[in-house]
């Protein structure tokens, strides 16, 4: 009886020896290739970082740049907004107390206008 051979192995993914886990043995270019890596690779030769690494890393730090200056940004519009509304709370306030003082004002005029304007037409018939 004849068995079967075994299967080949696969480039991208390996069983450890020691955790019975999976690891990749290769992985995207992203920063360091030495670090990519697997254990089973140390026999290799020592890797120097490349231009794509370079241009990476030169990326990332570009995104970096962009989304610190979006965090600053959105810092600066979240405080000009908090004053904004302050600022809009305070009129809202002054707002609220003149328009009572010129509905005490109507009311007061209204009110001595008709007792003034019945005093006069209850005294000269």
């Amino acid at each position: 009886m004849k068995t079967p051979p075994p299967p080949p192995p696969s480039s991208s993914v390996e069983p450890t020896p020691l955790s019975g886990l999976y690891t990749k043995s290769q992985s995207v270019v992203t920063g360091d290739n030495c670090k990519n890596r697997s254990l089973h690779h140390a026999d290799s030769a020592p890797c120097a970082p490349s231009t794509e690494n370079a241009s990476v890393k030169e990326l990332l730090k570009k995104i970096l740049n962009v989304l610190e200056t979006r965090v600053l940004n959105e810092g600066e519009q979240s405080y000009e907004n908090k004053n904004e509304d302050e600022i809009k709370k305070n009129w809202m306030l002054a707002a609220a107390v003149i328009d009572r003082i010129c509905a005490i004002a109507f009311t007061i005029i209204f009110i001595g206008g008709t007792v003034t304007f019945v005093a006069v037409f209850v005294a000269h018939p």
